[in-house]
């Protein structure tokens, strides 16, 4: 592994460090049965992956729960749950994970989520808004950049892929479903009460699913045109052999 990515990884795992040792230390949690909800949803849709096409990274549509967290949770609660659908993303289903691998991914999580969450706190509090619906979509919009940044500048560094081509490749591969599940949460967020996260889980769960199965089956249908694309060049080629071989 090159010394950058080397170096680059542990900046990214202690700053994770850092932001779980804040959280435990100012841990609250106001309403831990509406946590311990979204922390099971979060953890349940981490299983539901999707391979991003050119690299070994996933995409997990846990980032609906944790768009959700982020309206209804406090800082620790959502540093928490955003753990946890790291942790649940990379080991599930995964054979031999590499411990590197599996505390890097956690990590950028936890920062996606904490620095998001904070800063759409911040820029609410400057403009006087409380609504959750623009919360959610201003959470979002920034939670997706930044992990798409940390992700995409790991990949490029271990791969010597240009940084830039790698973010690029990942963002238009999650950016349909992730606005689609951003709006929805902030939809849902800003229709069901505080009280009803129980509701407003159910109601969110339901579409994650048929998303993933959308994803997974467009996934299936590019891999098929590209393997009857490579049979006709492949057949094109003989048979151009064929016609030179012949004179």
């Amino acid at each position: 592994m090159p010394n950058k990515a080397k170096a680059y990884i542990t900046i990214v795992l202690c700053l994770g460090a850092a932001v779980l040792l804040l959280a435990a230390r100012s841990w609250y949690s106001p309403n831990t049965l509406q946590w311990l909800t979204l922390l099971g949803f979060a953890a349940v849709s981490s299983t539901l992956k999707i391979r991003i096409p050119g690299g070994e990274s996933t995409l997990s549509p846990n980032f609906v729960f944790i768009l959700l967290a982020m309206t209804r949770c406090s800082f620790s609660e959502v540093v928490a749950i955003a753990l946890a659908a790291g942790l649940v993303q990379t080991l599930w289903t995964a054979q031999r994970p590499r411990l590197v691998q599996v505390g890097f991914s956690a990590a950028a999580l936890v920062l996606s989520a904490s620095v998001a969450f904070e800063a759409s706190r911040f820029l609410l509090a400057q403009i006087g808004s409380t609504s959750s619906m623009v919360f959610a979509v201003v959470a979002g919009s920034l939670y997706l950049p930044l992990n798409t940044a940390l992700v995409s500048a790991v990949i490029g560094l271990v791969s010597g892929k240009p940084v830039v081509q790698v973010a690029r490749t990942c963002y238009e591969s999650v950016f349909p479903y992730f606005m689609a599940g951003m709006f929805f949460t902030g939809l849902v967020s800003h229709t069901i009460p505080d009280m009803a996260v129980w509701n407003a889980a159910v109601a969110v769960f339901p579409i994650v699913v048929l998303g993933y199965l959308y994803a997974q089956s467009r996934k299936k249908t590019a891999a098929l045109a590209t393997v009857q694309r490579v049979s006709a060049e492949q057949e094109e080629f003989v048979g151009i052999g064929s016609y030179r071989h012949r004179r």
